[in-house]
């Protein structure tokens, strides 16, 4: 009957070791991938399987060697950033694709795999959880044929993009020299500019 007991509590014991490892594991997961945690549980429909697919990402993840990028790479990315912001009034269609551009070489740069749109977008719901839906919706966007978008589509899909570029660099944001700059509608006394979220595409007619 002693032996009876023992294995009884042995098992409950071992029950609820296993019980909170996999609650130390769902929460571990929820911190890291935040939004995209519910997200993918909805997608499968069950929670065992939507944290052995986010488990599966975040090992893919940490077996690469993401790396800063330097100062001087970075205030040149920002530099190239504004370049390409100004031209939005007078070409939207091909700054959206060029946004997409710049944000695919700074992953590159930094050690992300970016030969599939799949694959970045995986990259990015692991570092940078609350931008992956933004990747999802900017691309989807770009892709669409020239009379099902807007100008105002492709400026959502352009503020979209900066954001994740922006967050890309975050790491040591870069200033960059402005004399002028179309794409805000104030002055800037002197100051020095990083690539910021809340810049103002220019709209035709205005500055």
């Amino acid at each position: 009957m002693v032996w009876l007991i023992v294995a009884v509590v042995i098992v409950v014991v071992l029950a609820v070791g296993v019980w909170l490892m996999q609650q130390n594991k769902s929460r571990s997961l929820q911190q890291r991938f935040g939004p995209e945690y519910d997200r993918v549980v909805e997608k499968e429909g069950d929670r065992r399987r939507a944290e052995a697919a986010l488990s599966e990402l975040a090992e893919r993840r940490d077996a690469l060697e993401i790396t800063d990028l330097d100062p001087d790479t970075r205030r040149a990315y920002a530099e190239e950033w504004h370049a390409v912001q100004e031209r939005f009034i007078d070409e939207p269609r091909q700054t959206v694709a060029d946004a997409d551009a710049l944000v695919q070489r700074v992953m590159a740069d930094r050690g992300y795999p970016v030969d599939e749109l799949d694959d970045r977008i995986d990259m990015v719901a692991v570092d940078h959880p609350e931008l992956a839906e933004n990747y999802r919706a900017a691309h989807a966007i770009q892709v669409r044929s020239d009379d099902e978008v807007s100008t105002d589509d492709l400026r959502d899909a352009f503020r979209r993009y900066r954001e994740l570029f922006a967050e890309l660099l975050a790491e040591s944001t870069p200033t960059v020299d402005h004399d002028h700059d179309d794409t805000d509608d104030h002055d800037h006394d002197d100051e020095h500019e990083p690539v910021e979220d809340q810049e103002e595409l220019p709209e035709r007619g205005g500055r």
